[in-house]
């Protein structure tokens, strides 16, 4: 059998077989579905500290992170093999600061008739709630962004797409009312992709912050194999200091 190519992107028929894997485990473990789950990659890669697999991953089967139930023993490592590809997919994303495709179902109304416009965003409810589960297991990004405005604002424009939960902290509510009415206010969507598109640049912002790419330099300038070496002998770099490196 050949090897899987970790690198390879999941297609859609494995995001569906994925989503069924997860759609088995028992109702009582609370497991991800495949949209939270992509949400929930995005907010562990996001992380200033690395969070390690053995860390993120068992709390993707169970809210508690106890031990793994799937529908058949071969569930697990196919499971296991999807999510990781798609983890691998995004952090390469992440890193090069390249857009990338959330895993989005479009909402549907009650007669199943699928959501446009302005309505058509509520289908980011799901990648959004993913990303905060993320932030609730790990929370140092959340820290970060207690001490850092462009940050924190930077986030509500994901968190933007969760609904107000009516049981939460009063004064929470109400700050977290204000926010997204701010930014309702100042940066309007207009429809899923629309919002699709402000949210992995709000991501690849995030990134910039907790991860900045900070250019290769030098200490000296580079030295040509044929040029006098540095070090005055008067012998050509490759004959002299250079040999160490060719």
């Amino acid at each position: 059998m050949t090897p899987i190519d970790p690198s390879k992107p999941i297609d859609d028929r494995e995001i569906s077989e994925l989503d069924e894997i997860l759609a088995a485990v028992p109702d009582e473990h609370d497991p991800l579905d495949v949209a939270m789950l992509d949400g929930y990659l995005v907010g562990v890669l996001l992380q200033p500290d690395l969070a390690m697999p053995a860390q993120w991953l068992p709390l993707v089967f169970d809210a508690q992170g106890r031990e793994i139930e799937v529908g058949n023993d071969a569930d697990l490592p196919r499971a296991i093999e999807l999510i990781m590809r798609r983890y691998n997919e995004l952090a390469a994303c992440i890193a090069a600061r390249e857009p990338f495709d959330p895993i989005v179902f479009e909402a549907e109304n009650e007669q199943g008739e699928v959501l446009s416009g302005t309505a058509g965003i509520a289908a980011l409810e799901p990648w959004a709630a993913g990303f905060l589960q993320a932030l609730s297991r790990f929370p140092s990004l959340q820290a970060r962004a207690e001490s850092d405005e462009d940050l924190a604002s930077t986030m509500i424009g994901i968190l933007r797409h969760l609904p107000l939960v009516p049981d939460a902290d009063s004064e929470e509510l109400e700050d977290f009312a204000r926010e997204q009415a701010d930014i309702n206010r100042e940066m309007p969507l207009a429809d899923l992709d629309d919002a699709i598109d402000e949210l992995v640049a709000c991501v690849l912002d995030i990134a910039e912050i907790t991860r900045p790419n900070r250019p290769v330099t030098r200490d000296a300038p580079k030295v040509g194999r044929n040029d006098p070496c540095p070090c005055g002998s008067g012998r050509k770099y490759k004959v002299c200091h250079g040999q160490d490196v060719h």
